[in-house]
């Protein structure tokens, strides 16, 4: 029980009390003495104090920012993990698949959206480092016999959402790669303007909800494989 709950109830009861020992009182008040108007106030306030010490008060208050500190802690630690990992680093394959997904640098991330593509027979080509334009990958869509250009953003934990920016450069830079299609995959969020000039450009976007759901799914089933043990 809260303790303004708590006391709002002792209050009443004190009340009550002292409003029946009146009227016990004023009416045989001429066969009692004038002490027992005293006792009719004293009581009440009596018991109010002994109820006070026997009902507990309700401790969420202290649980609850307890739990909250613990959970600002456990975000902020993922996000300085975040910080410290160098984007370059670029681990085997086999660590990568064992390696969950806040744990990795962008050039892994990258790695393990072409091994998940691969896996699923997409036929993926990775882009030359440092002169991709904004292309990742390029995945073989069987459906419409072409590669489609893929970039890869990895900003867990970061705080960072993609913006109109990246969808532009894909949207330029897919040309330069001989793509009509492309998609953008992120471990984060997009803007509201990022989406409406992807819808408007007809480019496929992937947020962490689907990363969760697809890659890193495939990515733990993928782990359990006796050659990753």
């Amino acid at each position: 029980m809260g303790k303004k709950r708590k006391n709002s109830i002792l209050y009443l009861i004190r009340i009550i009390l002292i409003f029946i020992g009146l009227a016990y009182y004023f009416s045989n008040i001429n066969e009692l003495h004038w002490g027992f108007l005293f006792v009719a106030v004293i009581i009440p306030v009596v018991i109010e104090g002994i109820l006070n010490l026997l009902i507990p008060e309700k401790q969420a208050n202290k649980k609850t920012a307890k739990k909250t500190n613990s959970t600002n802690i456990s975000k902020n630690s993922q996000k300085n993990n975040y910080n410290k990992v160098p984007t370059t680093r670029l681990l085997s394959d086999k660590e990568i698949i064992k390696m969950p997904l806040e744990n990795m640098s962008g050039a892994e991330f990258e790695r393990l959206c072409f091994l998940y593509y691969k896996a699923k027979g997409y036929k993926p080509k990775e882009t030359p480092k440092g002169a991709d334009g904004g292309v990742d990958l390029l995945i073989y869509q069987r459906y419409h016999q072409q590669y489609e250009a893929v970039q890869i953003k990895h900003y867990l934990n970061s705080g960072n959402q993609i913006t109109v920016s990246p969808i532009r450069e894909l949207n330029s830079s897919k040309q330069n790669h001989g793509c009509v299609l492309a998609r953008f995959i992120t471990t984060s969020t997009y803007t509201k303007e990022a989406m409406l000039q992807a819808d408007k450009w007809r480019i496929k976007t992937h947020s962490i909800d689907w990363v969760q759901n697809k890659i890193e799914a495939w990515r733990k089933e993928e782990a359990k494989k006796p050659k990753y043990a």
